[in-house]
């Protein structure tokens, strides 16, 4: 269960700061909740310090807690109004935020990110200042003006913006408009360049009424600087006769949890294959994921183009995405033009064991037809794997070696069995005579791998549960019913990857996949055991 937030106490020297001219007393208030992640569906940062500035004073402070989560009531008697803030930790970079409109008794949610830094110490509060201009078209020759930091639009326009830093060149400069970018895996459509100044054409497809444009920088140290923009966007009313009521795919939903973290702006993290793991440690994951791993969730849907209904329905201009973490209440997470038909939740509200729902809806101008329920899922929590047989360096093994592990921490989903998937590879790194093996079901010899409930695996070398061993070096079957005599070897699994699957959706809990048969970035072997056979 959540902990209760306890609400910040503001002194009244800051409300008076706040709201010049206004009484301590018998306003209203605007609250803010921020989830802060070291990278896009990774680890919560516990322990930032966040600062909210309102015209340049300092008029709040708060820490996130251990769910990377922090939250602001932040008394006003104003309307609407906006506020900056700036994220910061001892051992990271710097998360800035500027313009962020808020609302009259009204929470905002904002979900970001605290990197780690990757060149040195950030010395300001400010590590990058965004400048942007606005234009009708790619001409420059009429420059839409922002009144407010509003700005109404009623077709496409172009934008031009440069970065100026204070510490560390220009990394990165994002445009989106709708949503925060970042990695196109997780954020895409986006707009991303390298260099300042940076410019192009921002289509408003999908989109109406007041809407966030962001505009995001990154340096070489990973600061993070993000100005929002707010467009008004207006279009002409439009009747749409035969909406398309979108069409799921079968399954449409996949929760994703998986070891071997990819921080999505560097290489994946790479594990030691000789480190043993502890397994004594608790690895349940308690909202976002622990670090070194990843959660998110992919939803999919069936295109109009590809639909049974796109002869006797309106083309749409986007679609709409909704999710709900009780199947009753559902909020509006995203907007994609039509072409996706996918979308990628990495929202550290999701939890491992903790079930989402998602709907879909055809977008037309300013009409939303009847959303689509895709269905739930629960995301899995990660396993562990212990070695039994042969163990990391052991000696005189037999040459018919019995391999066995065991599941450690078995995943457990209200939505059915897991059946587990392994394989299992043996090299042998002799000195001029490389060899590596694994099993193949009978006929052409090719990459397979077994399929189980069962937590525990244990076989002999010559009678293995399925098939026979394949020597990948030579393209053909092992011809011997053994391994040679004093001889090393390397075994481990490369494939160890558990599924709970349901007419809906797939959940999966990802060990290790190097060949990336189900994750797709991959997720290496966290051991290979180093092992040498006797005589017998």
């Amino acid at each position: 269960m959540r902990k209760k937030l306890l609400l910040l106490m503001l002194v009244i020297s800051l409300v008076f700061v706040f709201f010049s001219g206004c009484v301590p007393f018998g306003v209203s208030s605007t609250g803010l909740k921020l989830y802060v992640t070291d990278y896009n569906s990774g680890y919560v940062v516990s322990g930032a310090t966040v600062k909210v500035y309102y015209e340049g004073t300092k008029i709040m402070e708060g820490t996130t807690n251990d769910k990377g989560l922090v939250f602001f009531n932040i008394p006003t008697n104003v309307d609407s109004g906006y506020i900056d803030f700036v994220i910061s930790k001892e051992g990271y970079a710097v998360s800035r935020f500027n313009n962020v409109k808020f609302e009259m008794e009204k929470t905002f949610t904002i979900e970001t990110q605290l990197r780690k830094p990757s060149v040195g110490k950030t010395t300001t509060e400010i590590p990058a200042e965004i400048n942007v201009k606005f234009y009708e078209d790619s001409s420059k020759a009429t420059e839409l003006i922002l009144n407010d930091n509003e700005l109404t639009v009623n077709d496409d326009i172009y934008y031009e913006v440069k970065v100026n830093t204070s510490e560390y060149d220009v990394k990165y400069i994002y445009v989106k408009l709708g949503s925060i970018p970042g990695a196109g895996f997780l954020t895409n459509p986006r707009a991303i360049f390298y260099e300042s100044p940076a410019e192009g054409t921002l289509s408003i497809s999908g989109f109406t009424g007041i809407t966030p444009l962001y505009i995001v920088t990154f340096d070489q140290n990973e600061n993070m600087v993000v100005n929002v923009y707010y467009l008004n966007i207006k279009k002409e009313e439009v009747s749409v006769e035969n909406p398309y009521e979108v069409e799921k795919e079968d399954p449409s939903i996949f929760a994703y949890t998986r070891r071997g973290g990819v921080a999505f702006y560097n290489n994946p993290i790479k594990i030691d294959k000789k480190v043993v793991p502890d397994f004594e440690r608790s690895s349940g994951i308690e909202a976002a994921p622990m670090k070194d791993t990843n959660l998110w969730v992919e939803i999919n849907w069936v295109l109009w183009k590809d639909s049974t209904a796109s002869l006797t329905t309106d083309e749409p201009e986007a679609y709409v995405i909704y999710r709900s973490f009780d199947g009753e209440t559902f909020e509006e997470i995203a907007t994609v033009p039509e072409g996706y038909n996918y979308y990628r939740d990495k929202s550290p509200q999701l939890e491992v064991g903790k079930e989402v729902w998602y709907k879909v809806a055809a977008k037309y101008s300013n009409f939303v037809a009847t959303p689509t329920l895709l269905g739930s899922v629960i995301p899995l929590d990660l396993f562990e794997i212990k070695y039994l047989n042969p163990t990391d360096g052991a000696t005189n093994v037999s040459i018919n070696p019995v391999f066995a592990w065991e599941v450690i921490n078995p995943v457990t989903s209200e939505e059915g069995t897991p059946l587990y998937y392994f394989d299992i590879w043996l090299y042998d790194n002799t000195v001029n005579e490389l060899g590596y093996y694994s099993l193949s079901v009978p006929g052409y010899p090719y990459y397979s791998f077994l399929a189980t409930s069962a937590t525990a695996v244990a076989f002999e070398f010559n009678n293995p549960p399925f098939g026979w061993w394949v020597d990948f070096a030579l393209g053909d079957w092992y011809q011997y019913d053994s391994l040679q005599k004093n001889k090393t070897y390397e075994w481990g699994n490369e494939l160890a990857v558990a599924i709970v699957a349901d007419e809906d959706s797939e959940a999966y809990s990802i060990y290790a996949d190097q060949n990336n048969v189900i994750d797709p970035f991959g997720v290496e072997a966290e051991i290979y055991n180093t092992f040498t056979t006797g005589e017998n």
